[in-house]
């Protein structure tokens, strides 16, 4: 190989490294982590629970450092869960009528630090609480997601996504337990 030819194609790799360090890391959308209940097949609601759930509290989530990795925080994921209670028609219309709220715990992001395909394992533990204060529904949920190399090129966004799918995932999930419940009045 020639020189010139060395020259180009070290100042091509390292166009590469540097474009992909200056990639950021956002922490994940509140709106990507939400869930659409809207669908028809999934079982109902327990009829107690509809307009009188709403999120309490959310701990445990971490803010997205730019120069790091891509994290969820405690606001983004009550807002995402909030959205998705009020699409399922589980949303109390105000604090005051919320009748059972839900305590949320992020024990934490099973994360990997490169990769084509990354698998985001997001360890949730929630708590909902009857209208006498006992909580009557327990869960902790392990929902994993993989963002596909297609969703998205640079490795920053592929893990927000995969981030992004996991929360809507253990919502999801979430929601299936509720479905089985039974309720104290």
């Amino acid at each position: 190989m020639n020189k010139t030819f060395k020259d180009a194609a070290r100042l091509c790799t390292l166009a590469v490294l540097l474009g992909g360090l200056a990639a950021c890391a956002s922490a994940a959308d509140p709106n990507a982590m939400s869930v659409d209940s809207g669908s028809a097949a999934a079982a109902p609601f327990p009829a107690p629970l509809m307009h009188a759930m709403c999120a309490r509290n959310v701990t445990g989530g971490e803010e997205t450092n730019p120069m790091w990795a891509s994290k969820v925080g405690n606001d983004g994921f009550k807002t995402a869960l909030s959205t998705s209670l009020a699409s399922a028609g589980l949303a109390a219309p105000s604090a005051d009528a919320c009748r059972y709220p839900i305590d949320v715990n992020l024990l934490g992001l099973s994360q990997p630090s490169m990769g084509f395909d990354m698998t985001v394992t997001s360890h949730v533990n929630y708590k909902v609480h009857a209208p006498n204060g006992d909580p009557f529904l327990l869960a902790t949920i392990d929902a994993p997601y993989t963002a596909k190399m297609g969703e998205a090129f640079m490795g920053t966004e592929r893990l927000k996504k995969a981030n992004e799918g996991s929360i809507r995932e253990s919502i999801s999930q979430f929601f299936d337990k509720l479905r089985a419940t039974t309720p104290a009045n």
